[in-house]
C-alpha cells in the first residue's frame, strides 16, 4: 500500500471514530503544520497555540472530507491548513515596538537604533514649523509685497523682470521688498 493508500484508510477509519486513527493522522501532519506556521508566522511565543490550532483543523478536515471529490487527504489538508494560517494572519494586527530588544550576545540593540534616514527628523520638523509660521506671516503682507516677494524669493525673478511685470519702476520693486522684509522680521520678532 503506498502512502497516499495508507492515509486514506487511516482518514477513513478516523471518520468513523478511531481515536487511535485520529492520534496517527495527527502525528503525521505535524511537520506540515509546523511548515506551514514557520512560512507565515515569526514570534516563537505563539506557536503552542498554532500548532493546537492546526490540530482542529486536521480534526475538522477529516469531517469534512469527501472521498468522492477525486482529491487525496494530503493535498486538501495543506491547502486547508494553509488558508487557515494566512486567514489567521490578515485578521492579526501587529504592533510593533521600536523598543523592542533585538539584542545579539555581544549588545542590547532596539528596533530604534537600526533604523537609519538621510534626513534629521528633527530638523526636518522645524524647518516645516519654520516654514508654516513664514506661510501664515506672508499672508500677512499687502498684496503688492506678496507678489514682490514671492516673485523674486520663490520664482527667482529678477528686479527689472519683476519692475516690467508689474508695471512699475525699479526703485519701487526694491522699497517694497525692504519693506516687506522688515514687516517680516517685525512678525518673527512678535513669535
Amino acid at each position: 500500500m503506498n502512502m497516499y493508500g495508507k492515509i486514506d484508510d487511516l482518514v477513513k477509519k478516523a471518520k468513523l471514530g478511531e481515536k487511535e486513527a485520529k492520534m496517527e493522522l495527527l502525528k503525521s501532519y505535524k511537520p506540515l503544520i509546523l511548515a506551514q506556521i514557520k512560512r507565515y508566522y515569526f514570534e516563537k511565543e505563539e506557536i503552542d497555540d498554532l500548532i493546537s490550532e492546526g490540530y482542529e483543523v486536521i480534526l475538522k478536515g477529516i469531517d469534512k472530507f469527501d472521498f468522492s471529490k477525486g482529491v487525496y487527504f494530503s493535498g486538501y489538508i495543506n491547502t486547508i491548513l494553509r488558508y487557515h494560517y494566512l486567514d489567521k494572519l490578515k485578521s492579526k494586527k501587529y504592533v510593533l515596538s521600536l523598543d523592542k530588544k533585538i539584542s545579539s550576545k555581544d549588545s542590547n540593540i532596539s528596533l530604534i537604533d537600526t533604523l537609519e534616514s538621510e534626513t534629521d527628523i528633527e530638523k526636518e520638523y522645524l524647518y516645516r514649523e519654520l516654514n508654516d509660521e513664514l506661510i501664515k506671516n506672508i499672508e500677512k503682507l499687502t498684496i503688492r509685497q506678496k507678489q514682490i516677494i514671492v516673485m523674486f524669493y520663490l520664482r527667482r525673478v529678477n528686479i527689472n523682470d519683476i519692475s516690467d511685470r508689474l508695471g512699475i519702476s525699479y526703485r519701487t520693486v526694491i522699497n517694497t521688498k525692504k519693506n516687506a522684509l522688515e514687516k517680516l522680521k517685525k512678525l518673527y520678532s512678535k513669535n
